[in-house]
Order: structure tokens, then C-alpha cells, then sequence
């Protein structure tokens, strides 16, 4: 049985009472955590430029089926997906799979939520089917063993959003089979647009969730996909991955162990890659005594990804939000300047605080050889002042990941501090609500009831 087809079985009889109670309760927080940097991202820069995109050339008194998050407005459920997909990313505070430096839910969850709402699913199925794509996105990327090149967010993503949103439609082996060969059609994604510190960054994720919904929707009316998506001469992992894989981590424990369960909550709203310095920095800053204005130096050693990546000088282009999401110095600043990064860091008037690029500046990033390109969890960074004494932190593991997970109460915390950012009255009023429905997801019989509160 080939790759292709053993997924497709797979995907098709895995059902609610398949999942045990502790990935059901697990997939419950980054339900919550993935709602929660939506609500905070609604009108972050970008997103309502992709919500007038896509409601715009609707003919009128045409009523949408799917809700766009944080807007009075419904459209198809592949235009919602791409716009909600799009709100949830923007500020980069969403779940990641640290050990291949991804995304899961921003593809995932949208393209289930669309659907879902658009076919009246149950809390059940959609659990089920958000458990399952992140499982295929999971088994995906921990196949590949290559350093980062595509933005696997995007192209493990189109995958992941195809097997939820073809769980929505319950899909047949053969159609969810066709579904991955029509997704990988459209399959892309890539690391320049985070170099370039450009918007469309946020909207790869975006591209792959709407690509996932209109595959099935395509596979579900019999149009046919490549049959050898993964492993073909032209797959997946030869085309876009070099052949550099190891094909068995893709069915290893199939439905015994699931990918929900590697998952890291953020608590740092800025690129995974930053958060060993900027948790460095906070456990130095809170143990040494000191000064800023002394600091003559910041050295911050990391893998080789990592230093390519989010390593640059901290510069401000044109889209200043995602300059400082994406830069270690930035962050670090903050942190030894401000303490834990929060939400309002990412301003325009925070970022632009006279005292950041100075210290910023002082901030220099250097490859740790020893390390694995990969490896975004140890960092070692060395604080040096003017008198000559040095002051060293080692970071090993990340707060919010399967060895520090972050507790529901700190889940919820996020949430409401999510909805404060927003502004927005009324999610304040139903924000007990929200969490509650979350928390109790199986229990509601059409998913209308979540969406109708966003």
C-alpha cells in the first residue's frame, strides 16, 4: 500500500471515539490559543486589506456561508478560510511545532471551521478533523530531514488543511486520496518573503488553508488528483525536499500517537526562533543586577537556521510589525528592557521607542557550530559590560512546549489578554463564553454556536 493510499484509509475510518481523552482535551487549548491570536490580530496590518479582498466582488444579497473572524461578514467557505487564516497569523503568536520550526493550526483550523460551519458539523467532527490535519502536517514535516528552505507552515500546511477540510465532508479513501493530489497542485510557500519582512509573510498559512478547502470540495465532485503526491518522481518530498527524508516517520504509531501532542503554545508574541534568546534574557536580567546603560555587549550564539533567519541587525523597513517579529535583537531589547514581550511591543509606537535601537544594536548574533541547523530550542547568551564582566544564560528548553507546557489557567490568561489587545467590547462580554464553549466543544451539535460569538 502506498503512502498516498494508507493515509487516505487512515483519515477516513479515524472517528471521535478513535482519539483518546488527552489529545481531545490537549486539541480543546490550541483550539482556544489559535481563537485567541485571531481575535488579538483582527485588524492587524494586512488583514482587512485580505477581508475586503475577499468580500468584496460579492454580488449583492448573496449571503456568505462562513464567518470571517472579528467582522460582520460571511463569504465562501475557501475565501473565509484564507481571510481567518490570514487575521490568525498576523501577529505570529500562534501554536509551533518546534522540532521543524512550523505552524499547524492557522492552516488547519480555518479551512476546518469554514466548512464545518458551511455543512453544519458538530463539535465532534470538528475536533476530529482539526486533530487529524494537524496529525498529517506533524507526520509530514517530521519526515523531512533537510534544513528549512520552503516555509513548511505553508507546504505541510496545504496537506494539513486538505485532510481536515476533507474530514469535514467525510470524503472516501478515493476522494482523499484525489484531495492530496489536488492540494499539492497547489502547494507552495516560501522564506523570502520573511527576509524581505514583506505582509504576505502572514498569508502563506492563508493560501494553503483555502487551497486545502477547495480541493476537497473539487475531490468530493470527482475530479481527479495526482495519484503519487508524497512519493512520486515529481512528490512532495523529491520535488520540494531533495529525497532528503525518512518516509517511515510519516506512519509511525498511525493513530496511536498524534501530533496535537507536540505542539507549543507561544507565550511571546513574535517568530518561535526568538523565544531561547528572549527567554534567556528574561532569566538573566531577573538574576543579575546589571545596568543597561552599562552593557557594552550582547552576544547571543544560535543554530545556524536560526541566526539566518531571525539573526539580521534590527532594521526598520516597511512594515515595522513584522521587522520586530522576526528579529532576535528586537526582542531581546525588549526583553532586557521592557520584561516579557507582550502584544503592545509590536506597535509602531513601541517599536519606534527611541531607547530600542540603541540597545538593539548592541545585540550581535553569532552561529553556534555545535548545534543542529534545526535546533531552535538552545541558545547561550553573554551579556558583557563596560567594566569587562561577563553574564551568561543557557537556554535548553522552551516555555509553552511538551516539556513546559503552558497550564489551562495560562492558556485562558493568554486568551483574555488576546481579547484586551483587541478592543473589541464585545468579545470582552462573551469571553467567558468563548472559553467555556471551547472547553466543552463535543458537546454542542452545530458548530453555528462557536462561530456565531466570532
Amino acid at each position: 500500500m502506498y503512502l498516498n493510499q494508507k493515509m487516505a484509509m487512515y483519515l477516513e475510518q479515524q472517528n471521535f471515539d478513535d482519539l483518546p481523552a488527552s489529545v481531545i482535551e490537549t486539541a480543546k487549548k490550541f483550539i482556544l490559543d489559535i481563537l485567541a491570536t485571531g481575535i488579538a490580530g483582527w485588524e492587524a496590518p494586512g488583514c482587512r486589506e485580505a477581508v475586503q479582498t475577499v468580500t468584496e466582488f460579492k454580488p449583492e444579497n448573496q449571503e456568505g456561508t462562513s464567518t470571517i473572524l472579528g467582522h460582520n461578514l460571511r463569504t465562501t467557505p475557501a475565501e473565509a478560510a484564507f481571510a481567518n487564516s490570514t487575521i490568525m497569523h498576523a501577529l505570529d503568536f500562534d501554536d509551533t511545532l518546534d522540532s521543524s520550526a512550523l505552524h499547524t493550526m492557522v492552516s488547519v483550523f480555518p479551512a476546518a471551521l469554514a466548512l464545518g460551519e458551511t455543512n453544519g458539523a458538530s463539535g465532534k467532527k470538528l475536533l476530529t478533523a482539526v486533530v487529524l490535519g494537524v496529525d498529517v502536517i506533524c507526520r509530514l514535516a517530521a519526515a523531512i530531514t533537510n534544513p528549512l528552505s520552503w516555509i513548511r507552515t505553508a507546504t505541510c500546511g496545504s496537506f494539513g488543511a486538505a485532510a481536515a477540510a476533507g474530514k469535514i465532508l467525510a470524503l472516501s479513501q478515493e476522494e482523499q486520496m484525489n484531495n492530496f493530489g489536488i492540494v499539492y497542485s497547489q502547494t507552495a510557500g516560501n522564506a523570502q518573503c520573511l527576509l524581505d519582512g514583506s505582509l504576505v509573510k502572514r498569508m502563506q498559512p492563508a493560501f494553503a488553508s483555502r487551497a486545502g478547502v477547495f480541493s476537497s470540495l473539487l475531490a468530493q465532485k470527482g475530479i481527479t488528483g495526482a495519484r503519487y503526491p508524497f512519493t512520486g518522481e515529481y512528490g512532495f518530498f523529491n520535488l520540494y525536499e531533495g529525497g532528503e527524508v525518512d518516509i517511515n516517520r510519516v506512519t509511525d504509531n498511525l493513530g496511536r500517537h498524534y501530533g496535537t501532542m507536540d505542539l507549543s503554545i507561544k507565550p511571546y508574541p513574535s517568530c518561535r526562533m526568538t523565544h531561547a534568546a528572549i527567554n534567556a534574557a528574561l532569566l538573566l536580567s531577573s538574576r543579575e543586577t546589571f545596568k543597561l546603560i552599562d552593557i557594552r555587549q550582547v552576544e547571543v550564539r544560535v543554530a545556524e537556521m536560526t541566526a539566518e533567519m531571525v539573526g539580521k541587525p534590527f532594521v526598520i523597513r516597511d512594515n515595522p510589525q513584522v521587522d520586530a517579529q522576526f528579529s532576535i535583537p528586537y526582542t531581546v531589547a525588549v526583553a532586557l528592557l521592557r520584561g516579557k514581550p507582550r502584544l503592545e511591543d509590536f506597535t509602531r509606537e513601541k517599536i519606534a521607542d527611541p531607547q530600542i535601537q540603541p540597545l538593539s544594536d548592541k545585540i550581535k548574533i553569532a552561529v553556534d557550530y555545535e548545534l543542529a541547523a534545526n535546533d531552535i530550542e538552545q541558545v547561550t547568551l553573554t551579556v558583557e559590560t563596560r567594566d569587562g564582566q561577563q553574564y551568561r544564560e543557557k537556554q535548553r528548553h522552551l516555555p509553552g512546549s511538551p516539556v513546559l507546557p503552558l497550564t489551562t489557567n495560562e492558556c485562558q490568561e493568554k486568551f483574555h489578554d488576546c481579547v484586551t489587545f483587541s478592543q473589541r467590547t464585545d468579545f470582552r462580554r462573551r469571553e467567558a463564553e468563548i472559553i467555556d464553549l471551547v472547553f466543552n466543544l463535543e458537546k454542542i451539535t452545530d458548530i453555528s454556536e462557536l462561530t456565531a460569538l466570532l
